[in-house]
């Protein structure tokens, strides 16, 4: 080859990698403050369906806290910490996806009781801080309602820690089953769906 073929197939090689550093770098800093999401279980019905495709604040908790009523995306026993810590999982996402395995271990729920609540289930009746709560966003079925019968014995929710649940209740694993969770653990907050089209708007 000659000189000067040489030297296009360098400049060109130069070109792809800077543009390959200039992607992978523009994605962290995307991965930095928004995130696609999807919702895969029935959990969160009918406030969200399997399918729904969300838009995930990541920096919604950098400087204010996870309040009661927002519906969070964890990820349970990885703690998500500054930008290294969201780098290390967006480059570990990616790597799954390549393998076809992406599957993390992602959840989506929403936040019944902050640090400082104590939290109580009396006959599937939810209660904080000792006031009945009324949930028009929960969904349980009267016949569930009957047969479950769940109640809960009182929990303290600890300084770093939230208690979370399904609005699905009666097809939710929640805090109810694996307890409370560590605010270390959220990855951001749902606060967009994007699709379907037909339920296109800010999530409630």
């Amino acid at each position: 080859m000659s000189n000067t073929g040489k030297s296009i197939v360098k400049e060109i090689s130069e070109w792809v990698i800077l543009i390959i550093i200039a992607f992978v770098i523009a994605s962290i800093v995307q991965s930095e403050l928004f995130a696609l999401t999807e919702v895969n279980m029935q959990s969160m019905m009918d406030t969200l369906e399997p399918g729904d495709k969300l838009i995930m604040n990541k920096l919604a908790y950098t400087f204010n806290e996870p309040q009661r009523g927002d519906i969070i995306i964890f990820l349970r026993d990885e703690p998500v910490n500054g930008v290294l810590g969201r780098a290390s999982i967006y480059i570990s996402d990616i790597c799954k996806k390549l393998k076809k395995d992406f599957r993390r271990n992602r959840l989506i729920k929403r936040v019944i009781g902050i640090p400082g609540d104590t939290i109580e289930i009396v006959d599937n009746v939810l209660y904080v801080n000792g006031v009945e709560q009324h949930e028009p966003y929960a969904r349980i079925d009267p016949y569930e309602k009957i047969v479950l019968n769940r109640s809960m014995p009182k929990v303290t929710v600890k300084e770093g820690e939230l208690f979370v649940m399904g609005d699905n209740r009666g097809h939710s694993a929640d805090s109810r089953d694996f307890g409370v969770i560590k605010q270390s653990w959220v990855e951001g907050k749902a606060i967009f769906r994007i699709a379907p089209i037909s339920k296109f708007g800010k999530i409630k």
